[in-house]
């Protein structure tokens, strides 16, 4: 009994997450000014959602790596709460994830907290 428990457990821990899907509707990204060095990062402006301090929005690198992330612009510290690629132009495979709180210290990551937080949003 005690080895098929165990087996179990290897299992789960073996099994990669599911991928959830995200279908964007009418998405406007909107260029990051000051990304260009690392290649231009677009912002999806329609989908921005501010919740007290926290502004979260989702985010597409030069690379076309999807991102959820959220900025705490009074704290001034993010985090990326979802992962993925495009499978289609609309249509985004992404895993949760949890990363820690952290202040933008890179020039890319800078610009990208000056960008988010300089929106007038309501």
């Amino acid at each position: 009994m005690r080895s098929i428990l165990v087996i179990g457990a290897a299992l789960l821990i073996a099994t990669p997450a599911q991928a959830e899907i995200l279908e964007l509707k009418n998405p406007n990204w909107k260029p990051v000014p000051d990304t260009e060095a690392n290649g231009t990062s677009y912002i999806e402006i329609s989908g921005i959602v501010k919740s007290g301090n926290k502004i979260t929005y989702d985010l597409v690198n030069a690379e076309a790596a999807y991102s959820r992330v959220e900025m705490n612009c009074k704290a001034q510290q993010f985090r990326t709460i979802r992962m993925g690629y495009f499978t289609t132009r609309s249509r985004i495979n992404y895993q949760p994830v949890n990363d820690p709180w952290m202040k933008p210290e890179t020039a890319y990551h800078k610009a990208l907290a000056t960008f988010i937080c300089s929106l007038k949003l309501k």
